[in-house]
């Protein structure tokens, strides 16, 4: 399979999309890390989020390796959509960080079939709900999510 072969290039999204999920997800932890009590329940969604996409991106990497296909490799730091100030800031962040890794599953499961299909579905449904647990935490309107789904 080439780099242009549409499940190699959908895959390789998704896994760009990991990359940087597994970094801000690492950034809102570390920022949550010394905050005490008051930030457990963001310090869990921090971990679950970060356990989750740490998993997905080693999944895409075995079928994008299946495929014959290199898979792209993370960079050394990625520019984070808003800076992880205490809770309400790291929570944001991670709100965000599920909306843009849904769009590349979303986008992924037009493309792909099988295995890789279900991989992305299950991806999607997984972003969707702890995007939704990172906004009901932070207090911020479900309906603030960006759509991952084309005209909702």
């Amino acid at each position: 399979m080439t780099a242009e072969d549409p499940a190699v290039v959908a895959l390789s999204s998704m896994l760009a999309a990991a990359h940087a999920a597994v970094y801000a997800t690492a950034t809102a932890g570390g920022v949550l890390a010394p905050l005490g009590a008051a930030a457990g329940p963001a310090r869990e969604l921090a971990r679950v989020a970060h356990d989750d996409h740490r998993t997905l991106r080693d999944s895409l990497v075995a079928a994008l390796r299946a495929r014959g296909a290199t898979p792209p490799a993370a960079l050394a730091a990625y520019r984070l959509p808003v800076e992880p100030a205490g809770v309400a800031g790291s929570l944001d962040l991670l709100a965000r960080v599920e909306d843009r890794s849904a769009v590349a599953a979303h986008d992924a499961v037009g493309v792909l079939t099988g295995a890789d299909r279900e991989l992305a579905v299950d991806a999607l449904v997984a972003m969707t709900l702890r995007g939704q647990r990172a906004r009901l935490a932070a207090g911020t309107p479900p309906g603030s999510a960006v759509p991952a789904l084309p005209g909702s």
